[in-house]
């Protein structure tokens, strides 16, 4: 019945208000501003929220002002009896309207919060990157261990979109992918997040490689990878101490396991065998995790049937391997604490590598059938054929030029010389492979020492005094103990015997230089003197010079 007829329109009390919806509305009210609360305060979901593609936040403040003022008009225009038009909805269906909006809402920030997080594409790009840059520049910690969580679902589209065709979301990825090269970043992505960086090289290809800023990011990321000993890759290790991640490697297969990938990085500089390690400060579990690195990499060239190609990475991380093991010229300065130095452990991680190069090669199918590159090399030949054959030999050659240097006290000289290094790489294992390394470094060894001959340097006469020191001053026979390395042994003492003395009458301090260990000199002779052990008189050998 109308109480009031306007322009045709009735007009009709407001009816009573409803206690039950609106204490619906209430609750779910306070439910949504709880839900707000909550995600807002974490830093995980402020970035969901941040970076969905439609503006959240803006969408929810406005809702929650119409609603907001929606309720209180409502309830004041029932409470007060105001006119409405009979055609009005009723007090009831408002409130229903209100509530499903109010659900709506918790609806959008559940589903962008949990449900469904944000990935990086066309309709979020902006926000994605603002919210990236802030945060790293902020340099929270806190923070950026979530955002490293965050941002790893979306690598894969962002290497896609920074691979893609030209347009304003590349050059977005693109800019992405240099700021999260970040050093600070790198290192919490190394030790809290390997997940990222898995899921980065695995969105890899050669083609792409080639046109992606990723150089700061590959280096970055293994080079806290490798320093910081609470990455993944200090706790790979194997099976048998580190369970189904040591047999499965998924940080160190992914980094290092692709020899196509890692030579299209190498061409950048950008592969994560440029590690940027402290010369230095670089500790033995350091060291022993970026040689298990190279590793990986020898092992993926061998798999992938590489053999005759020429590999930049490992011939680099050769170099880097032989860099950092060869120091231990710093025993000479620690007699009393040598076995605890850095330099002396790197030195024992160094040959530790080598023989597993000579296992692997032993035993992957690959190369049972190939031969190495002839032994002798012309000059213009040298740097044209290398395989691992060659690259073997002249690291063990340079651990021996590093195991001469050490001049101390004849025990500490056969520790180092013969027990860390001799013993390990030629005595009592007579395979193929190591055959064929060692023939390539006795070549390198004697060439050395032949030099003297027109070049007397300190060098040769180390490296003289090195084997003279292992294989004693007797001329040997091939029944003689050590008949692995016979044919180095008699050439070597040999040449003493015709070439020392010329030597000495010129040049004596790159004489008195060969003299290492045990050895000395007396009246045109060499005199070594081995230690007691369970004899009465220590054994001395001569060697008459001529």
């Amino acid at each position: 019945m109308c109480t009031r007829e306007l322009f045709g329109i009735c007009f009709v009390p407001a009816g009573s208000s409803s206690d039950s919806i609106f204490g619906f509305s209430a609750f779910i009210s306070a439910l949504a501003l709880l839900f707000v609360v909550y995600t807002i305060t974490g830093e995980r979901y402020k970035f969901r929220i941040a970076t969905a593609p439609i503006p959240l936040y803006i969408i929810s403040f406005y809702m929650m002002l119409f609603i907001g003022i929606g309720v209180l008009v409502s309830e004041l225009w029932v409470n007060l009896g105001w006119l409405t038009p009979d055609f009005n909805l009723s007090q009831s269906l408002w409130q229903a309207i209100f509530a499903v909006l109010f659900l709506i809402t918790l609806c959008l920030w559940a589903y962008f919060g949990f449900i469904s997080p944000p990935k990086f594409g066309k309709n979020n790009y902006k926000q994605f990157i603002n919210q990236l840059y802030v945060r790293i520049l902020d340099g929270n910690v806190d923070v950026l261990k979530e955002v490293a969580s965050e941002i790893t679902p979306s690598i894969r589209h962002i290497v896609t979109c920074a691979s893609g065709n030209k347009s304003e979301c590349k050059d977005y990825a693109h800019d992405i992918l240099l700021l999260i090269a970040n050093k600070r970043f790198c290192e919490i992505i190394a030790e809290y997040h390997p997940n990222l960086i898995i899921e980065l090289y695995e969105s890899l290809t050669v083609e792409n490689i080639q046109t992606l800023p990723i150089a700061q990011f590959t280096k970055n990321t293994a080079t806290a990878a490798i320093i910081n000993s609470n990455s993944l890759l200090h706790h790979e290790g194997d099976g048998f101490s580190s369970g189904l991640i040591g047999y499965i490697k998924p940080l160190s297969i992914s980094m290092f396991g692709n020899i196509e990938k890692i030579e299209a990085l190498h061409k950048k500089w950008a592969s994560p065998v440029i590690a940027d390690l402290p010369y230095f400060d670089l500790k033995h579990d350091q060291f022993q995790v970026y040689c298990d690195s190279a590793l990986t990499v020898i092992r993926a060239y061998l798999d992938a049937g590489w053999w005759r190609k020429h590999s930049y990475a490992i011939n680099y991380a050769f170099s880097e391997i032989k860099t950092k093991s060869t120091c231990l010229y710093e025993i000479n300065g620690n007699l009393t604490d040598c076995y605890h130095l850095e330099s002396y452990k790197n030195f024992r991680v160094a040959v530790k590598f080598i023989t597993s190069i000579i296992k692997l090669i032993e035993d992957h199918p690959s190369v049972a059938n190939l031969t190495p590159y002839k032994l002798r090399k012309n000059e213009e030949e040298r740097c044209q054929y290398i395989d691992l054959y060659d690259l073997t030999a002249d690291l063990m050659f340079e651990l021996t030029l590093a195991a001469a240097n050490v001049n101390a006290d004849k025990d500490t000289c056969w520790l180092i010389q013969y027990n860390s290094f001799w013993s390990k790489l030629v005595c009592f294992n007579n395979s193929k492979t190591r055959n064929y390394i060692l023939k390539k470094y006795y070549r390198q060894m004697y060439d050395e020492i032949k030099r003297m001959e027109t070049f007397p340097n300190f060098k040769s006469a180390r490296l003289l005094g090195f084997c003279l020191n292992i294989f004693g001053l007797k001329v040997p026979t091939k029944a003689d103990y050590g008949k692995v390395y016979f044919s180095l042994r008699k050439v070597v003492v040999n040449w003493t015997i015709h070439n020392y003395e010329n030597i000495r009458k010129e040049y004596t301090r790159v004489a008195e230089a060969c003299l290492i260990g045990s050895i000395t000199y007396k009246e045109k002779k060499l005199i070594k003197t081995y230690c007691l052990a369970t004899r009465d008189e220590a054994t001395i050998e001569t060697l008459e010079l001529k």
